[in-house]
């Protein structure tokens, strides 16, 4: 995640992917989607909905720029309930009900959370953790650090700051940090809720004995992941050194599926100089297939105990050793 950036999302080829579900009347419309969802339904259905006119002459018969249009369609930019039902009226739809969804559609989509005030960070990275908050399930793959939603504060602090080599106090790594823990605090309650999201995470192992902050700040680390692998909803799963080649090889990556929405996933990808959110279901299926074979590796459950009590047993023997 960086601070500043230029990124934009790119959903085109999704939004035409949803128009033939929304023609067979199953775009779940009426479901209570999140701000995220809400934005990316909407978009959608009047995308649909414009069907063949010429985007120019609508943009012009409701006195907008055409970019305006373009960015709504696109999922961009929110629409406001006023001009939700006026587009609706322009393109000629009868149905009060089917305009009232559209219009509670707009409404979930413009409440404002807690992301939309931290205007310093990229458009993808806010974009993913409005997703995240929607997700059924939430998945991941991490070879190099800890998943974000699984750190301490120490350890995220200590792995911040060695990215632009700048102390943990820097306000560039506390804005960083507090955003990190505020996406866990989101998730800490939506697992205490009535419909929890499932969290299933992948690491190598190499991740646990590597001692970012410390030996002190990795025990401390260690301990954080037993409790919350005894969520119920919660599963880590550790890849061993002695595994040898796997498809997570390729890089690290997180990835969010719906229960309200089956032919949506996304995939984020984080890395020094840009971040890349995706969901075309052409890329964003790979990303499932590997996930899903690395949770395999762990047939029995009891990986992450075993690869904690070796890293464990390192660790307190260095600090009685340093003293």
């Amino acid at each position: 995640m960086r601070l500043t950036g230029n990124c934009e999302m790119h959903f085109a080829d999704r939004l035409v992917a949803c128009e033939s579900a929304i023609r067979r009347g199953t775009s779940h419309v009426t479901d209570a989607p999140g701000p995220a969802l809400a934005r990316l339904r909407l978009a959608t259905h009047l995308r649909t909905l414009r069907d063949e006119r010429p985007a120019a002459d609508v943009a012009r018969a409701m006195h907008w720029s055409l970019s305006k249009l373009n960015r709504i369609e696109n999922n961009k930019v929110t629409i406001q309930p006023v001009e939700v039902r006026a587009l609706a009226q322009h393109y000629g739809v009868r149905d009060e009900a089917e305009v009232e969804r559209l219009v509670q559609l707009s409404l979930a989509s413009r409440q404002r959370m807690w992301w939309r005030e931290e205007h310093q960070l990229d458009d993808d990275y806010l974009n993913f953790i409005a997703f995240e908050n929607d997700a059924s399930h939430i998945y991941g793959y991490q070879s190099s650090y800890l998943p974000p939603l699984l750190q301490t504060r120490a350890y995220a602090e200590a792995l911040t700051a060695s990215l632009p080599r700048k102390p943990p106090q820097e306000p560039r790594v506390q804005k960083v940090v507090d955003v990190r823990m505020k996406r866990q605090e989101t998730l800490m309650q939506r697992l205490a809720g009535d419909n929890p999201p499932s969290l299933s995470q992948a690491v190598d192992e190499g991740v646990l004995l590597r001692p970012i902050g410390g030996r002190r700040v990795m025990l401390e680390q260690l301990d954080h992941l037993l409790e919350m692998s005894r969520q119920p909803t919660v599963t880590l799963t550790v890849l061993p050194l002695a595994l040898g080649a796997h498809p997570g090889l390729g890089g690290p990556f997180e990835l969010l599926t719906f229960s309200e929405d089956n032919d949506l996933d996304v995939v984020f990808i984080e890395t020094p100089g840009t971040d890349f959110l995706i969901t075309d279901e052409e890329y964003t299926s790979t990303f499932r297939q590997i996930m899903r074979s690395l949770l395999e590796t762990d047939s029995r459950g009891d990986s992450l105990e075993e690869a904690v009590a070796r890293a464990r047993k390192t660790f307190v023997q260095d600090v009685r050793i340093r003293g």
